[in-house]
This record gives C-alpha cells, sequence and structure tokens, in this order.
C-alpha cells in the first residue's frame, strides 16, 4: 500500500474517545488516516525519529495553512487496516504503521506503533485496536 492521496472510508468498530490534535502546519490528513503527533504536532502516520504512536484515526480531511491553529479530530477503536504482509500468529501483538494507510508485523527502525492486531482477516488486512491506551 501507499500513504493516502485522498480520504479513505476506514471500516471501523468498538470505537472509543474522539480527540482533537493541533496539526503541524503546511500539512494535510486525510479523512480514514492514522495519525501521529510529531514533537506533539498531529501529522499522517509515517517514519519518523520524533513521531509519537498512533493516536487513531482521522475523522474529518483538514489542510492547515503555513499559519494559524487548525486542529483534526481523531477517533480510537479498532479499525480494518491494510498490511504488508501480515500473518495469524501475529493477532494479539503489536503492529506498526508503515504509513498513514498501512500497517505491518514488523518495525523497521522509526515507525511508530499502530496498536494491537485484534483479528487477522489476512495477509494484506485487519483489524488493529488503536489509541493511547492499545499499546
Amino acid at each position: 500500500m501507499a500513504a493516502l492521496t485522498a480520504k479513505r472510508a476506514t471500516k471501523s468498530r468498538r470505537l472509543g474517545h474522539k480527540t482533537k490534535y493541533l496539526m503541524k502546519a503546511s500539512t494535510t490528513i486525510y479523512a480514514g488516516a492514522m495519525v501521529v503527533c510529531e514533537s506533539g504536532l498531529a501529522i499522517p502516520a509515517a517514519n519518523g525519529a520524533n513521531n509519537s504512536n498512533v493516536a487513531g484515526v482521522a475523522v474529518e480531511t483538514v489542510t492547515s495553512a503555513s499559519s494559524g491553529d487548525y486542529y483534526i479530530e481523531v477517533q480510537e477503536g479498532e479499525f480494518l487496516m491494510n498490511a504488508t504482509s501480515i500473518a495469524q500468529s501475529a493477532v494479539m501483538t503489536t503492529v506498526y504503521a508503515k504509513d498513514d494507510n498501512t500497517v505491518d508485523e514488523t518495525a523497521s527502525s522509526n515507525d511508530p506503533t499502530a496498536g494491537k492486531l485484534i483479528e487477522y482477516v489476512s495477509s494484506t488486512s485487519g483489524w488493529v485496536r488503536m489509541g493511547p491506551d492499545s499499546v
């Protein structure tokens, strides 16, 4: 898979809290994208040394300007995510965000933790529990 270039209808279940996060300037986060914070500011999930774990999935699409305060609403819960290559044996283990649309059971350097794989669907998709309390 690749990072999102448009909003995605991400299937969800067992939803938790919604939280608004201040966004990094000049950033677009698409609805359905996994969201992390880089130095405290929301960005699409990506590999990065200063990135937090995945906070959840964006509820809306927001493009922040180069100045001003822009916020993104993020939903916690379980989401059906694309995967690069996962196995049934990874259920109840940590998976990692490869981009804002894809998880994998193997971490590369600086991959943010996406959450726990709750249900294996196929080698290229699974249900992932996301949010601050899921890792």
